[in-house]
């Protein structure tokens, strides 16, 4: 039977027309058809099992940590890991110690014994120079109203802390060096002392200058971000390693007496002594060279000084170093002799050393 032209537009509408809904339905059912095209995944989520789910956007933008709660190796550390460091240059101590002060002070005894009962004579003839072969040797002294030496400790008034790390170091009596050097320091009169190496002449200038910081008014200090230090106290050596074992030794002698020591040497990185002199420094150990590269940086000043010590003197001068000194002592800021106080140690008093005469004033000579 022929087709009016009415049923044949219905067939062609018939035939074009989009899938039903059940037939959606069906696929839909069908959960293990893969997706007609490819999703596109992060490269950080990348490489991950099959079972590990995606992290959540909220999670990922409204921690504080970051992409720490995603397992992003990325993520910054705490907040709290900066608790506790110093800032550089603040001057908020006594004695003009910079922001590390609010850290704890380390330990300079902490590989020794914890008892602070010194050591019988006998352990130290055997362990050490034994200092009582040198009573009968003459000592020979000069200027006007020397002090008297001292036999022991207890007769020189340190200072309590001071005299608790004596015991720590396990001092028994004052070595030959010690006895009459510390008096005529502790008076505030200038000092030319020779001893050999090895005597006790680290322990002859230190003792009296944290002893004098720790009793003497507070300093002026720089107002706060000025990076450039003002120690109080001055100590100059020949040579990196013996300006290392001075502040080894002054760090015992000071440790809890709120004097801070720090060491510069050339043949090192001065990044790192930068970083040290920021947080404060009261006593400077120092070589010349280097002390010289930090005054020329306007790193360090010396306006303050109120003490100045040469150990070895008669060595620097070999090596060479008069011409720092001399610009040190004389060209720099350094308060001129008679305002501060110069102690001098030599192990031989050759014709050279009479230069320093022109840094000391008032001087007692001692020569054992």
């Amino acid at each position: 039977m022929r087709s009016s032209w009415a049923d044949l537009a219905a067939n062609s509408a018939a035939e074009n027309a989009p899938p039903t809904s059940a037939a959606n339905n069906a696929n839909n059912n069908n959960n293990t058809q893969p997706p007609s095209r490819p999703v596109y995944v992060p490269p950080h989520l990348r490489n991950r099992g099959p079972t590990a789910p995606a992290p959540a956007s909220s999670e990922r933008f409204s921690a504080p940590t970051g992409f720490d709660n995603s397992g992003s190796r990325w993520a910054p550390p705490p907040r709290n890991d900066y608790r506790g460091r110093g800032g550089g240059g603040g001057f908020g101590n006594r004695t003009g110690g910079g922001g590390g002060w609010d850290r704890r002070e380390a330990n300079p005894f902490a590989d020794q014994d914890d008892s602070e009962e010194p050591i019988t004579q006998e352990e130290q003839e055997s362990t050490g120079i034994n200092f009582d072969a040198y009573e009968d040797i003459p000592v020979e002294t000069s200027g006007g109203n020397v002090p008297p030496p001292v036999n022991t400790f207890a007769e020189i008034d340190l200072g309590e802390a001071l005299n608790q790390n004596i015991r720590r170091c396990k001092y028994v009596k004052p070595t030959p060096v010690q006895r009459h050097a510390i008096p005529i320091s502790l008076a505030g009169r200038d000092l030319m002392a020779c001893a050999q190496t090895g005597s006790g002449k680290t322990a002859a200038f230190c003792f009296p200058i944290i002893s004098g910081i720790m009793t003497g008014q507070p300093a002026q200090r720089p107002p706060r971000g000025v990076r450039t230090v003002c120690p109080l106290a001055l100590v100059l050596s020949p040579t990196r390693e013996l300006s290392m074992q001075i502040h080894e030794e002054a760090r015992k002698f000071s440790y809890q007496t709120g004097v801070r020591v720090v060491v510069a040497y050339g043949g090192a990185p001065i990044n790192q002594q930068l970083r040290e002199l920021e947080r404060g420094v009261d006593i400077l150990v120092a070589t010349p060279g280097r002390l010289v590269d930090l005054l020329e940086r306007a790193r360090v000043s010396l306006s303050l000084i109120r003490y100045l010590a040469l150990d070895e003197a008669d060595r620097m001068l070999d090596m060479g170093f008069e011409p720092q000194i001399r610009k040190i002592v004389e060209q720099m800021d350094m308060p001129p002799a008679g305002v501060r106080q110069t102690m001098l140690f030599s192990a031989t008093f050759p014709k050279e050393i009479q230069v320093v005469n022109l840094f000391v004033k008032c001087v007692f000579r001692w020569s054992a």
